[in-house]
């Protein structure tokens, strides 16, 4: 909370972050290259620490971001019913808050079930928004007048979850784009790609044009009318790491192509990545990829509670989660607002007279 928001003591609004909680009733095992534990029964655990937590929150939390993989892929070992099983009994204690649950798809998710299943499934949160039947999983939302949730599939276009529709056009575009990409026989081995090629696997994915030119047309909205808009993903659209692109979404450049169009896109929110990280780029907009709870050892957590401020986005980190400011672009008073057009005019001022400064002393003019 910045000092202007200590005007406001109560926050505009509330909402809980947590990613990757993978739960699979089996004992625990590691990632695909044996070096990081997973601890798959007792992520439940953690989930319902986060949901205990939102409870008790003073300030009433009211929704959740779930950022995908809600389970593991191991449970399909059991088949479609250990699949739909494990979801239930991931979804339960999330559906005791009794408030909207935002969810994006992950790639541990399409190992369990197909996207048909999941369109008429909890996991569909544009049902719940829209009201209406949908064949998406990108959806918006604006829970303040000053604050957008703008939710992207990353596996629109992918090698995952089409088993039972392989003629979608979607799916074929996949197919293309991967094998122009990753001659190797295992789509999930990179050998012989470096730096961003290393994303060519199917664990990643991308979205269509179409879905990219409903995002351009959310932002150009939402810019017309000052909103600040957060963006929730599975897979990230930066790598902060260049060598290690193993955990990025196949067509991000023309994703950030459109959101660096727009001003108003003030954070990026992604999971996939277990270990995390965040980065702010040269636009000033804040990625943040948020740890697993998949990876967290049992006594520590993973998860974030997130508060709109008059000026900025505060995200408060528990566990392996670190905490954050976010300044907004447009605030959520007028008050504030003059303030900060006022501070921006002022900083652009003296930069710009930096910037000149030779040329003004010497300039006999």
């Amino acid at each position: 909370m910045t000092s202007a928001d200590a005007h406001h003591q109560t926050p505009h609004v509330t909402f809980g972050i947590i990613a990757d909680v993978q739960y699979a009733d089996c004992d625990d095992g590691t990632d695909y290259s044996f070096t990081r534990q997973r601890f798959y029964r007792n992520s439940l655990n953690l989930l319902q620490n986060a949901i205990n937590d939102w409870k008790r929150s003073a300030d009433p939390v009211a929704f959740v971001l779930q950022l995908g993989d809600l389970i593991d892929g191991k449970n399909r070992i059991d088949g479609e019913a250990g699949s739909k099983k494990a979801l239930l009994t991931a979804l339960q204690p999330l559906e005791s808050l009794h408030i909207p649950l935002c969810h994006v798809l992950g790639n541990h998710d399409l190992y369990n079930l197909d996207r048909s299943f999941y369109l008429s499934s909890p996991l569909n949160s544009s049902l719940l928004l829209n009201n209406v039947s949908s064949d998406q999983f990108y959806y918006t939302f604006l829970p303040h007048p000053k604050l957008r949730v703008v939710a992207i599939d990353t596996y629109e276009v992918s090698l995952l979850g089409y088993k039972d529709t392989p003629d979608d056009e979607n799916f074929k575009t996949a197919q293309t784009w991967f094998h122009d990409n990753n001659k190797n026989q295992d789509v999930n081995d990179v050998t012989g790609l470096n730096g961003l090629d290393r994303r060519w696997a199917a664990y990643n994915g991308g979205i269509s044009e179409k879905q990219l030119n409903w995002l351009s047309d959310i932002l150009m909205k939402a810019q017309a009318k000052e909103e600040n808009v957060i963006i929730i993903t599975h897979v990230a659209l930066q790598c902060l790491y260049k060598e290690y692109a193993v955990c990025l979404t196949w067509n991000y450049q023309e994703i950030m192509d459109v959101i660096h169009q727009y001003e108003c896109v003030i954070g990026v929110f992604a999971g996939h990545e277990h270990a995390g990280w965040d980065h702010v780029d040269d636009h000033g907009v804040q990625h943040i990829t948020f740890q697993g709870v998949i990876e967290t050892r049992p006594g520590s957590n993973a998860y974030a509670t997130a508060r709109l401020w008059d000026s900025s986005l505060t995200i408060t980190g528990v566990g392996r989660v670190p905490s954050f400011t976010i300044p907004l672009r447009y605030c959520t008073s007028g008050a504030a607002t003059a303030r900060l057009a006022r501070n921006a005019r002022q900083i652009k001022n003296m930069q710009i007279a930096e910037a000149c400064s030779v040329d003004l002393i010497t300039d006999p003019k």
